[in-house]
């Protein structure tokens, strides 16, 4: 297995709940919208916090200038300050969209991985270095590869 698989592994999982978010935020109150965006939040930096400190350092000689050049937020921190303004209100409406807005980003920030980030991996990094990033998460996942 190489990084990107488990990466991707993740998104797909991710993605289910995605999907889950979406059919509950139209009814749900406040409340509930407020523990649905923490379990999103969970997952997102846990997932996050996995690409920053193993692949990204791997790739960055690879990547091209940021859009907003050095110091425009990333897509993960874009996401975290969604997620922490869906925290700070308690606005029920307020809320909701910033939890589809963050449910959305989400899926874009996917999208971009999928079609730009992991192809440049798999074609830039050596398959031993893949493996082994491949094995770590697994180390930090708790899951058996072999």
């Amino acid at each position: 297995m190489i990084i990107t698989q488990s990466l991707q592994g993740e998104h797909g999982a991710i993605n289910a709940l995605l999907n889950f978010l979406e059919q509950r935020a139209p009814d749900a109150s406040a409340e509930q919208l407020g523990l649905l965006a923490d379990v999103l939040g969970a997952v997102l930096l846990s997932h996050a916090t996995i690409e920053d400190e193993l692949l990204v350092p791997e790739i960055r000689p690879f990547l091209p200038p940021a859009p907003g050049g050095p110091g425009a937020p990333t897509d993960h921190q874009i996401i975290a300050g969604l997620l922490r303004k869906t925290e700070e209100t308690s606005d029920g409406a307020a809320r909701r969209r910033l939890l589809l807005e963050t449910v959305a980003e989400t899926r874009k920030h996917f999208t971009k991985e999928e079609t730009k980030i992991f192809p440049l991996t798999e074609r830039e990094i050596p398959l031993e270095t893949q493996r082994a990033l491949a094995k770590e998460w697994a180390l930090r996942r708790a899951v058996c590869l072999e």
